[in-house]
């Protein structure tokens, strides 16, 4: 009828208007960046307007227009059937983060070269006076600094970071670290959410936050009370000393990041990692990575690949390829379904250990599944 099609995403930005837009953008850490930073601004009172991944659990929902800047969380997969152009290069963002880039959704980038293209638009196009916060631990990530038309603040522990992070340790079951910057007062954080790649993505929204109008001596202390977004390292529970986490991890280099949390916020303990991999592009084109991805565990269990989009696809890869690569030292096991992965897991798991669900699709919502199991089992702490 001569009326162009708009997407989901278009309607946003139209909402946003002429209001600050903040793009969180990158391969990994997206979500849990940009649900931070809505909520530091909530907890400021700029009743911040935002469209995330997933549902914030301090603030309800994964939309809101508010009144004030606008938050996006920037996907870097297509924007609609019709569109293939990214996601974050609609948004047009004043204020953007790039947490990490390394090869992902290989069924619509061929190469890391075409990955990569879209950001550096994003660093070329935005406007000379926002701010581009770049991962300084990430070399593909601090490239874009050369590309920048923006104001580049760079993070991380490397030695020449804008936002240096040191001495990142658990602390009465939160994350502390110090963060020494360049021209201004240094920072002492502390974090919910465990990991080095969760304190960059905490230094990520803090650097958004102040260019948003929001001193570091009010935005810091919303760190210390962040729920986060719904299945981000979401403690479920504990049951006789068993801990149930669910994680959306998928990529190999997430499901490593999500295990290394996993020792550093709870020493000493067994780690039991559930994975579900997804999609077979996905899968096939990063096998090899999975060989780094579990040697932080104890126990591993690899359940179906997860075919989404690629359902009725030809199935190229399999479970048993990517157990085989999950490497020594440990236990692995490959199950065909979720009911089977139940029954494994109730039957190895002991006093003490930590239950890791890694899944983009949440495995028919194992982890919740997995803490009603053992309290019917009558082994409730």
């Amino acid at each position: 009828r001569g009326i162009p099609c708009v997407s989901e995403l278009d309607f946003y930005v139209s909402l946003a208007g002429d209001r600050l837009r903040l793009a969180v953008c990158g391969t990994h850490g997206k979500t849990t960046t940009s649900a931070l930073l809505v909520h530091i601004l909530e907890r400021a009172g700029r009743d911040p307007g935002f469209r995330l991944g997933s549902t914030s659990l301090d603030v309800g929902g994964t939309a809101r227009l508010g009144t004030g800047p606008f938050v996006f969380e920037g996907d870097e997969y297509t924007s609609a059937p019709w569109d293939s152009r990214p996601k974050f290069l609609h948004m047009r963002p004043k204020g953007a983060c790039v947490t990490r880039l390394e090869l992902d959704h290989p069924d619509v980038y061929a190469s890391l070269d075409a990955y990569r293209e879209p950001f550096l638009e994003l660093a070329s196009t935005m406007p000379p006076d926002g701010v581009l916060a770049l991962c300084a631990d990430d070399p593909e990530c601090l490239a874009l600094r050369d590309s920048a038309r923006s104001v580049a603040v760079t993070y991380g522990t490397n030695a020449g970071s804008d936002w240096l992070i040191e001495g990142a340790h658990e602390e009465g079951g939160l994350q502390r670290f110090h963060v020494e910057r360049k021209g201004a007062p240094p920072l002492d954080v502390l974090l919910t959410f465990p990991g080095l790649h969760n304190a960059q993505n905490a230094c990520a929204a803090l650097i958004l936050a102040e260019f948003a109008g929001v001193a570091p001596a009010e935005a810091v202390p919303a760190c210390a009370d962040f729920r986060g977004p719904a299945r981000r390292f979401q403690i479920l529970g504990e049951v006789n000393r068993i801990a149930v986490v669910d994680d959306y991890a998928h990529h190999p280099t997430e499901v490593a990041a999500a295990i290394d949390a996993a020792r550093q916020r709870y020493p000493g303990r067994r780690v039991v990692a559930i994975h579900t991999p997804h999609t077979y592009s996905r899968v096939s084109r990063l096998l090899e990575d999975y060989r780094q991805s579990f040697t932080g565990a104890d126990v591993v269990i690899i359940g179906p690949i997860e075919e989404a989009r690629e359902r009725g696809m030809p199935k190229i890869v399999s479970s048993q390829d990517v157990a085989d690569r999950a490497g020594p030292g440990h236990a692995v096991h490959v199950v065909a379904s979720s009911d089977e992965a139940i029954d494994l897991t109730s039957r190895i798991t002991r006093p003490g250990d930590v239950l890791l669900v890694l899944s983009l699709g949440g495995f028919d919502k194992l982890a919740p599944r997995l803490r009603d199991a053992l309290e019917a089992q009558g082994v409730r702490g």
